[in-house]
């Protein structure tokens, strides 16, 4: 399983235009949405996707459904639960709503990135990009796609190699309630890993 990454934020901070945005996302409520992750490789005709469900209940608490790979992620403020169903595994790590989105989206040292320009595109959307300013970054530009409402959209990425990761986002309709599951009774014969301090 191949996801793009948004850097752990540090002392350091992103620009406020793009710390607006993950701060809009990371607040949602009752919403659920499809994600879909595409990486156009420079030097391939071959495309690597990824698609996946997420579900957001008030107060921070996320559900991922990744139906090709069997997993379910569960995250609350102070923990994160990976359920392989495949493998029948479950892994307890203490991880918080910011360390998921961390894992999921962008890439590269957010921290590095400069605001370049904004853009009004049609349907009232606004295109903002952003360039790597570090001399280590691994990537070259980000650009990102919200709504008039800050609904983050789209996520298009270039890395110093050329390739360029696409993130589409559809909001759903109807929000997909979700619960933890019972580990001890529906989910007994799992083994269970647990790296919490």
């Amino acid at each position: 399983m191949q996801l793009i990454l948004i850097s752990q934020m540090s002392a350091a901070t992103p620009p406020k235009k793009l710390t607006h945005i993950i701060d809009h996302f990371m607040n949602m409520e009752a919403t659920s949405l499809e994600v879909q992750q595409v990486i156009e490789w420079r030097f391939s005709s071959n495309r690597d996707s990824i698609n996946f469900r997420m579900d957001v209940k008030a107060g921070r608490n996320f559900h991922l459904t990744l139906a090709s790979f069997g997993m379910e992620i569960y995250v609350t403020e102070a923990e994160m639960m990976t359920i392989n169903h495949l493998r029948q595994q479950i892994l307890y790590e203490a991880a918080s709503p910011h360390a998921l989105i961390n894992q999921l989206f962008v890439g590269g040292d957010l921290n590095d990135a400069r605001f370049k320009n904004e853009k009004r595109l049609e349907s009232d959307l606004r295109q903002l990009d952003f360039e790597f300013a570090g001399d280590f970054s691994d990537w070259e530009s980000l650009s990102v796609i919200v709504d008039d409402l800050d609904d983050l959209k789209k996520i298009i990425l270039i890395d110093y190699d050329g390739n360029k990761y696409l993130i589409t986002l559809k909001y759903m309709n109807e929000f997909d309630n979700f619960s933890l599951p019972d580990i001890q009774q529906d989910l007994i014969h799992y083994q269970i890993s647990d790296l919490r301090p």
